[in-house]
């Protein structure tokens, strides 16, 4: 009766958690129809959309976490969890593979973007990275997201947390089966990864990442091809180059052919 009663008001709180995470996309879109009409102001508008951001991350995460107490506790064989693990990573024509190969590239050392030695959150993304080359994309996932804030928090800009935060938020949602949640998620992606190159326009990642996001995600070429073109003009790595040629062939066929 009482695990009865806990389940009733979880479910409750979940209920609720939705509500709030379809209001912050409603307030998102509407704030922008009103930037774009002149009715805010620059500064406010940046400051509230950031705002507005931060929370439904905050709200998607509970609602995951509440989602995954409800969810009935089986064991799983090891073999079935590789598979899961690989179904997701390999998804996308291996992108999650050439990706922590993108990662494994940069040294534990390396200096991050707004960072200095020693701080705490530079100490974070580096397990982020960690768990992203170890294909833990949930763990590198919350872990990006944990910089995002303790930055915000700062008044840091790091477009790079904010992108692979994105990123790796895009990728999670190969393992969703429910269209409703997996668009939800990718537009809260799309947001960091917009927010990323608002940070810093010559940062070349965050563009990849929206490129491949709208061509093989969401089967909209058209709006990949100024991504993509984005991105290879702001010098982009050698990993992410080759994880961007995986898709750019494609989508500049698909976009001539729309």
């Amino acid at each position: 009766m009482t695990s009865t009663i806990r389940s009733g008001r979880h479910l409750d709180q979940l209920a609720e958690l939705e509500e709030e995470r379809r209001f912050l996309l409603r307030s998102l879109k509407d704030l922008e129809r009103e930037f774009e009409a002149g009715d805010v102001d620059a500064d406010d508008y940046q400051t509230l959309k950031d705002g507005y951001t931060v929370r439904a991350a905050a709200v998607l995460r509970q609602i995951e976490e509440g989602r995954r107490k409800l969810a009935p506790k089986r064991p799983r064989r090891r073999g079935v969890v590789a598979a899961v693990v690989l179904t997701v990573l390999l998804g996308g024509a291996g992108v999650g593979m050439i990706l922590a190969q993108a990662w494994g590239e940069r040294g534990t050392g390396q200096e991050i973007t707004g960072f200095t030695p020693g701080d705490d959150v530079r100490a974070v993304l580096v397990s982020a990275r960690a768990a992203l080359n170890e294909g833990n994309l949930p763990a590198a996932n919350e872990l990006f997201f944990r910089v995002v804030q303790a930055e915000q928090e700062r008044g840091v800009d790091n477009p790079e947390a904010l992108a692979y935060y994105g990123w790796t938020l895009a990728l999670g949602t190969r393992a969703n089966p429910n269209p409703d949640e997996t668009g939800a998620q990718l537009e809260l992606a799309l947001l960091a990864l917009d927010r990323a190159l608002e940070m810093d326009e010559n940062y070349a990642d965050p563009a990849c990442f929206v490129a491949i996001i709208e061509a093989n995600f969401r089967n909209d070429p058209v709006r990949a091809l100024p991504f993509l073109e984005q991105c290879e003009q702001n010098d982009p790595p050698r990993s992410m180059v080759t994880l961007i040629e995986a898709f750019a062939d494609e989508i500049r066929a698909a976009a001539d052919e729309s």
